[in-house]
């Protein structure tokens, strides 16, 4: 049987039981909005994602991904 789940995986896996998920696929956010751009299709595109994916600086970063 396969279950997905959509959310904060740290929210969603504290509700799980033991030893009850053989994988995890998580999309974490890659902090690269930061108003660069990107070539698509020959014109320019922002690659900006939302607030979501913006840094908030190394240390609350890394805290994020250490969590």
């Amino acid at each position: 049987m396969i279950e997905l789940f959509v959310g904060d995986c740290r929210e969603i896996m504290q509700r799980l039981p033991a030893e009850s998920v053989d994988v995890v696929f998580a999309d974490p956010p890659y902090n690269l909005s930061n108003g660069g751009g990107t070539c698509q299709g020959g014109q320019w595109a922002s690659v900006d994602k939302g607030e979501w994916d913006k840094s908030r600086g190394f240390a609350e970063d890394h805290a994020f991904n250490l969590n």
